[in-house]
């Protein structure tokens, strides 16, 4: 049998790169980052409210325990190759269904939640699992690169979208979202993104030796007794309440107070560019520092990011919170991807990483509404921004029950 390519070797940067295309497409940078710019047409052509709009990230928390674990088990047993292209065609063909919604409330919630199910094979998820399996010791750099090149995206897609919205409307803007996913990403996928092989036939463990690995019916309960887990869940929860308590709402909010849409543009635009700072620097201080501490720290710059946008009305106000929020954002991506596969193995890393998914979909899905009901009901995102201030603290104080992980070894 060939010998397979080394860890960290050529061959792994060669597939880095290609997820690292595949990550700047994702559902997640491609719509999550311009889901705002849409609020306010949406408002305007279909005549919902922004809490009737921000409710679809409700319902995708809901079902994200039932369909997330169940991802998570197919990321780990199917090959990867084949998922990733499949979700490159599946999630092109989600975005582009947006541009035909018509006034029915329920089809667009239900176009939202097909996008767990269509969005999850060339997810961040799965091209995390792809990165693991070609590094070990600049693995928190690797996964650094990955979520920045997400993050990289989101930078580019805020102000290419709203001109789009501009010139061709929302509905074309969509259409072109999907064209851009299935022709970059596509590529991509099928030039570059493999899993590397073992090359070597799998070892057989002598009789006495006890399984180090649970049992495919307990990997839940093992999850369920390691502290690990529910600390990391907790962070997860808090940080993606704090994060959709403001994020999503950030176009909208500027908008109110005077922005033009260009310039909210712009300021998602700086959220993206903070992300993939904070990746990049994530990516190189996992490796190199406690991430107990990192984790802890990094919950102070969006809880600033709040405080900020609460005491000041002005656009430099706004520029800074959404460079800070960015920078928090990012270092959290590629953080509870390195955590998830040093606490739990690259055999257990889908299932790990997408139960710590519900726990952020608990959080994230819930507040964007919570937001929208407050400022539809005051005016305002006053209460919304002390909302999203204290998630982070109370995200911040959790990580100090956070172990410190130790160099995965199988």
């Amino acid at each position: 049998m060939s010998e397979a390519p080394n860890l960290d070797s050529r061959a792994s940067w060669r597939v880095l790169i290609g997820c690292c295309v595949l990550a700047s497409v994702s559902m997640s940078s491609l719509f999550g980052s311009t889901f705002g710019l849409f609020m306010r047409p949406l408002e305007e052509e279909l005549r919902w409210t922004r809490s009737e709009i921000a409710f679809s990230l409700t319902i995708l928390m809901l079902l994200s325990p039932f369909i997330a674990p169940a991802t998570g088990w197919v990321i780990d047993h199917v090959r990867l190759r084949s998922l990733v292209l499949w979700g490159v065609v599946l999630q092109s063909a989600n975005l582009m269904a947006f541009a035909l919604l018509g006034g029915e409330v329920w089809v667009y919630y239900l176009t939202c939640g097909a996008m767990l199910i269509t969005g999850a094979g060339a997810s961040l998820l799965a091209l995390s699992k792809v990165v693991q399996s070609w590094f070990d010791k600049s693995l928190g750099r690797a996964l650094g690169i990955l979520f920045a090149c997400a993050a990289g995206g989101a930078i580019v897609h805020p102000m290419l979208v709203q001109a789009l919205i501009e010139h061709v409307g929302w509905r074309g803007a969509l259409l072109a979202m999907g064209g851009l996913s299935l022709l970059f990403g596509g590529l991509a996928a099928w030039w570059t993104v493999d899993e590397r092989p073992s090359g070597v036939p799998p070892v057989v463990a002598p009789a006495s030796t006890p399984p180090i690995l649970p049992r495919p019916a307990s990997w839940l309960a093992t999850f369920a007794r390691s502290r690990a887990w529910w600390v990391l869940s907790f962070w997860n929860m808090l940080f993606a309440f704090g994060a959709g308590s403001i994020g999503i709402h950030l176009a909208a909010l500027l908008q109110d107070r005077g922005a033009t849409p260009a310039l909210s543009a712009m300021a998602l635009s700086l959220m993206g560019a903070g992300a993939l700072i904070g990746n990049l620097a994530a990516g190189w201080l996992i490796d190199r520092t406690s991430a107990r501490r990192l984790a802890g720290l990094v919950m102070l710059l969006p809880m600033s990011a709040a405080l900020l946008l609460y005491v000041g009305a002005g656009y430099e106000f706004a520029i800074l919170a959404a460079v800070a929020l960015g920078l928090s954002t990012g270092t959290d991506g590629s953080l509870c991807a390195f955590l998830a596969q040093r606490f739990f193995g690259s055999s257990l890393f889908g299932r790990a990483s997408a139960t710590q998914m519900v726990a952020a979909s608990l959080g994230g899905g819930l507040s964007p509404w919570l937001s929208g009901l407050l400022r539809d009901s005051s005016g305002s995102y006053q209460l919304s921004l002390l909302m999203a201030a204290a998630a982070f603290g109370l995200a911040a104080a959790s990580a100090i029950w956070l172990p410190d992980p130790q160099r995965s070894t199988d």
